[in-house]
């Protein structure tokens, strides 16, 4: 499958579908894993055709480096396919749990949810919260940056 296939048929579908349903983890966890097996499809491709070298890493490093919404969901998947990242690479997300479900926009440490009839959403929580984003936005984000790369 192509770059461009995948990220038609693949790809897209998996984003949109977390955009219509915006609480479904299973929605969300398809969309992060779609996107990072994007990546790996691009680099290959690049790399067959002599853009990039052999290094899938180094290349998911450089777009990491580039656009902090790519190195969350890489970070994201990784934590999900291995449920914890112990290497010594700084990573923005660690453990597959920071991938959870919130109520709507209330921060529940603060907020008792009971209290709020509010639509649950998914969240990549970053290391630093300040990187934290909604699985959504940050998904639709990297799905745009690697459409203009296919």
């Amino acid at each position: 499958m192509t770059p461009a296939e995948f990220h038609k048929n693949v790809a897209t579908p998996n984003t949109d579908a977390l955009g219509n349903n915006i609480g479904n983890m299973c929605l969300a966890v398809n969309a992060i894993l779609a996107l990072d097996a994007l990546v790996g499809i691009i680099h290959a491709d690049r790399h067959q055709r002599g853009l990039e070298t052999a290094d899938d890493i180094a290349f998911r490093d450089k777009l990491a480096a580039k656009h902090v919404e790519y190195a969350l969901v890489r970070d994201a998947a990784f934590a999900l396919k291995h449920g914890e990242l112990r290497g010594k690479k700084p990573r923005l997300v660690q453990r597959a749990d920071q991938v959870a479900s919130y109520g709507g926009a209330f921060d529940e440490a603060i907020f008792d949810r009971s209290a709020f009839d509010t639509e649950a959403v998914i969240w990549i929580e970053a290391n630093d919260p300040a990187q934290s984003s909604r699985a959504n936005t940050v998904t639709r984000a990297v799905l745009d940056i690697l459409e203009a790369i296919v």
